[in-house]
């Protein structure tokens, strides 16, 4: 089938957000042990969107919420990270 299925990919968050748009969101399929939040951070600083990044850990409760978030994201240009 060649090398394309068989190559690792560059994942680097700065590669990851040039395929973006701002009307596509990034969702990540994580397995056991990975946590891209730190590089997530990093990245946001670099392009001084710390202030604009928001996070919400889905649990019980938490839809609303998240919801409320990600609308208020899509108005003033926010991230966020659930």
């Amino acid at each position: 089938m060649g090398d394309f299925f068989v190559s690792s990919i560059d994942t680097s968050m700065a590669n990851i957000y040039r395929d973006t748009a701002t009307s596509t969101p990034l969702v990540y399929v994580l397995s056991t042990g990975a946590d891209p939040l730190q590089a997530l951070l990093n990245f946001a600083a670099t392009l001084n969107m710390s202030e604009k990044l928001r996070r919400i850990s889905l649990g019980q409760g938490q839809g609303p919420k998240a919801i409320v978030m990600v609308e208020e994201a899509m108005k003033h240009g926010n991230w966020v990270m659930l």
